[in-house]
């Protein structure tokens, strides 16, 4: 079967926008890529014939079968959040290229300031390549809640998502990519479909749909870096990947906690 390579992305940046702009008080600029970089890394992707699955399809195994260039991953695109620019520049884009994409929305911050309103939401859900989630309600870290406030905000994300979209089937991704055990059974338990994380590596067929690992894609990756990421035998994958996992490992250390699949 073949591996598949989630991408996160969260807001795209306007060509002319000054250095660290954000589009919303929740942005991070690190997370930023540059409209023109992210057309470029949507033409790679397409251009150099990854196969492209919706976040849905790793429900069905025949859709991980090994096509093409032997030792390739396939490709899930995403998004956290739910920024405006995911709407008017990202999606364009992809549906110029037919690429699938997720949009995993934080539903208290749906028409918010730089956020994507409830009619770009269900726009966006309308069109065949395009999925909504959920990314929780208030952004909060979802292992860092009691297991009353998590449960609570799981289930009022997912009833939104599904008010406003019409989806019976409704994923989630983890805000700060912070979860744990606990976290997934909840979210298994609200109805979820699936639980996606900032943890390092490749989806594999016989991988935990709540543990899902992602690679964020940031502003400071160029196409080259960006191409040499997609290759889990590169330098640059793995060195991505341990540093990540250090950077976890020393988090849970100084929280006097047991590493969870943050980013």
């Amino acid at each position: 079967m073949r591996p598949v390579l989630l991408l996160m992305y969260h807001q795209i940046v306007p060509e002319g926008a000054p250095p660290g702009w954000v589009p919303a008080p929740l942005a991070d600029s690190r997370y930023g890529v540059g409209e023109r970089d992210f057309v470029r890394q949507m033409a790679h992707l397409s251009e150099e014939g990854y196969p492209l699955l919706s976040l849905d399809s790793l429900l069905d195994p025949e859709t991980l079968e090994e096509k093409g260039e032997p030792g390739r991953p396939a490709i899930v695109v995403t998004f956290d959040d739910g920024y405006e620019s995911d709407f008017k520049l990202a999606s364009p884009v992809l549906s110029k290229f037919g690429i699938p994409a997720t949009f995993f929305v934080s539903t208290g911050h749906i028409g918010a300031p730089g956020m994507m309103t409830e009619s770009m939401v269900a726009e966006l859900s309308a069109r065949p390549i395009f999925r909504i989630g959920a990314h929780g309600e208030s952004h909060r870290f979802l292992s860092e809640l009691s297991g009353e406030e998590c449960e609570g905000e799981l289930v009022r994300s997912l009833s939104r998502v599904r008010e406003l979209t019409g989806q019976k089937s409704v994923a989630m991704s983890a805000p700060g990519g912070r979860t744990d055990s606990r976290v997934a059974a909840l979210a298994r338990g609200a109805g979820f479909l699936a639980l996606a994380t900032s943890r390092p590596g490749l989806h594999e067929d016989s991988g935990d749909l709540f543990s899902l690992p992602r690679l964020p894609v940031l502003g400071r990756h160029s196409l080259g870096s960006f191409a040499a990421l997609l290759d889990p035998a590169s330098v640059a994958h793995r060195a991505d990947r341990w540093l990540r996992r250090a950077k976890q490992g020393l988090r849970a250390l100084l929280s006097g906690t047991t590493p969870k699949n943050g980013g």
